[in-house]
């Protein structure tokens, strides 16, 4: 089968009818189901790829067009040094072009530019989860939804003062964000044209502001009820940051004021401990998981996806180690090679780790790139992929002085969707 030509497309580029229409096939919840439909969808590509920091990119096969993708350029804090990274989304292939390889190429392709570009990281949100393992990326923090009576939750200790936010909080809210995301593992920085147009969206943002500055904020949208419980309706609370623990207090004052219009809060949240935020945390389903006391409190989901581009620049995040340590780290990468290799890395208690491949190594790491990508994001521990059987330590009793080193103060934890 013969390799398509993989490009990125500009603004006035022919290819754009054609990249439309691959979309519409590919994502029917676009809702592209006639002609007027497509040449909007058609238009509004051309607007996005004026917008910084994205891009389409297409792969051709004797001139038409038969996958697609979109990149986005960030900046995401990686155990608190903040790193280049790579975001993929909207992965499509023509519906007569399955099963020949496109979807492969093309995420080889954006592995490519993005480690040209000396990004350390490859980032996205899986349709997939399987495939995309398949070809190096790791998981990341697991996102848990809960559902509360609103009565439920403490506001216990709150502190500032909480309003809704519009568009003329926009500055006020990238500052909000940026401080927040520079104490938070795996945070990305928000692009402003993405504000602009959430804050066009009909939803509501709500902030916490003390002392005139805005301290914390969530996104948060109404889920009707069935039309047999027009009055069940819930309230949907996404992207809760905040500073303090006192400001998510008074975050969650505002949703306990709203008990009466909502039956129910539900809160999507990366924080595993969210449930200590009710008095009661039962999502009100009843239903026990575990008999005869394990009462469900949340819905788990797999979320966005991490990989490692550069070896070197990624061991960089992992700072200074307890107590010196040479690591040799023997990766198995059979999608991508330049990730398929064996290093050897110095660590200390006083700098980041530093490559030195003649070194004798006092322990040896062996591991899927898929795996060591989540080991160094924070989202694995290492005694879990060693436990179960997809990494390994030589010697064993180095197990202990290899995991302290890949320990992370908290897992990545991020709000970004693309």
């Amino acid at each position: 089968m013969i390799a398509p030509a993989i490009r990125v497309v500009e603004a006035d580029d022919a290819a754009v009818p054609a990249l439309a229409r691959v979309y519409a096939d590919a994502y029917p919840v676009m809702d592209i189901a006639s002609a007027e439909a497509l040449a909007g969808a058609t238009e509004r590509m051309r607007a996005t790829l004026e917008r910084p920091g994205t891009r389409y990119v297409v792969a051709e096969r004797d001139g038409a067009v038969v996958g697609a993708m979109r990149l986005y350029d960030y900046t995401m804090n990686v155990r608190g040094i903040d790193a280049a990274a790579g975001g993929v989304g909207a992965v499509a292939v023509s519906l007569a072009h399955k099963r020949q390889g496109i979807a492969r190429a093309l995420i080889g392709w954006y592995l490519d530019f993005y480690r040209e570009r000396e990004a350390p990281f490859a980032i996205l949100h899986p349709f997939r989860p399987d495939f995309y393992r398949a070809l190096g990326f790791g998981y990341g923090t697991p996102i848990q939804r809960y559902g509360f009576r609103p009565a439920a939750l403490r506001s216990d200790g709150a502190r500032g003062t909480v309003r809704l936010l519009d568009e003329g909080d926009f500055d006020a809210i990238l500052a909000c964000t940026e401080r927040v995301r520079r104490t938070t593992n795996g945070a990305i920085a928000r692009q402003p044209w993405a504000l602009r147009q959430a804050l066009g969206d009909p939803i509501r943002f709500v902030g916490v502001e003390e002392g005139g500055t805005l301290r914390g904020l969530m996104l948060t949208m109404v889920k009707l009820g069935s039309p047999e419980t027009q009055n069940r309706n819930r309230l949907v609370v996404r992207d809760v940051i905040y500073e303090e623990p006192a400001h998510l207090a008074a975050l969650l004052g505002y949703l306990r004021a709203q008990q009466d219009q909502f039956a129910e809060i539900l809160i999507e949240t990366q924080d595993p401990a969210m449930y200590l935020a009710a008095d009661d945390p039962r999502d009100g389903s009843d239903r026990i998981i575990a008999p005869p006391g394990a009462h469900r409190v949340a819905e788990t989901a797999l979320g966005m996806m991490y990989r490692i581009l550069d070896l070197e620049r990624a061991f960089a995040h992992l700072g200074t180690a307890e107590r010196p340590l040479v690591l040799r780290v023997d990766v198995d990468d059979a999608f991508y090679a330049p990730t398929a290799q064996a290093m050897t890395f110095r660590l200390s208690p006083t700098g980041a780790p530093q490559r030195d491949d003649e070194a004798a190594p006092d322990a040896t790491l062996r591991i899927g790139i898929a795996d060591l990508s989540s080991l160094l994001v924070g989202s694995l521990a290492l005694r879990d992929l060693v436990r179960h059987r997809l990494a390994s330590i030589e010697p064993a009793s180095a197990l202990a002085s290899v995991a302290r080193a890949f320990a992370a103060d908290q897992p990545p934890a991020s709000t970004a969707r693309f």
